[in-house]
């Protein structure tokens, strides 16, 4: 950002830090020895346009997640949320094939210019009860968020982050942890 567009109130996007989602690989461990967590499927979501270039994106992307998940026998699918975001669902029972797929699509829209669309990826796990680590592609860190009949069980979310924060990049700001309703995965 220069400094006009600082003095006229302007900012930039941050750039999207898709590196960090290999620290879900190794934490992985963790959770399923110390908590009990088992993988249950991830996505990544993001905004689509309606610009040429990002359809052909779109288009690249559809046929590397046909060849990929062909490799590995990752299943997948292509959704569309009701706020209009679109989702790349996954399930594999080998979980790193879900880091590297979910990596993959990432890293496809950063290159093609459409990093700024991609809103969070998203890790389910279940346990005693139902969480999602979600990735905030702008800080590059993630956070815990475990849904209890339509609210948050806080208590939770921070024993969580207490037991992981050692392991992943966890987002210092509680007022980031964004809950994520209705996640199709």
């Amino acid at each position: 950002m220069g400094f006009l567009d600082s003095l006229l109130g302007r900012s930039k996007l941050p750039r999207p830090k898709p590196d960090k989602l290999f620290a879900m690989s190794t934490a992985y461990v963790t959770m399923s020895l110390n908590l009990g967590l088992t993988s249950t499927g991830a996505g990544i979501c993001f905004k689509p346009l309606d610009a040429s270039k990002y359809m052909t994106t779109e288009m690249e992307i559809r046929e590397l997640l046909q060849q990929s998940c062909k490799e590995t026998n990752t299943q997948y699918q292509i959704k569309k949320d009701s706020y209009g975001y679109l989702w790349v669902t996954l399930n594999d029972p080998e979980f790193e094939d879900l880091v590297s797929t979910v990596y993959l699509v990432s890293e496809t829209l950063t290159e093609e210019g459409f990093g700024e669309q991609l809103l969070c990826a998203v890790f389910k796990f279940k346990g005693e009860r139902e969480v999602f680590w979600i990735y905030n592609f702008k800080q590059g860190a993630f956070y815990p968020f475990s849904p209890k009949e339509k609210q948050r069980d806080p208590a939770y979310e921070f024993r969580l982050r207490s037991i992981m924060e050692h392991e992943l990049p966890i987002e210092k700001e509680v007022e980031r942890w964004y809950p994520m309703w209705d996640i199709p995965i």
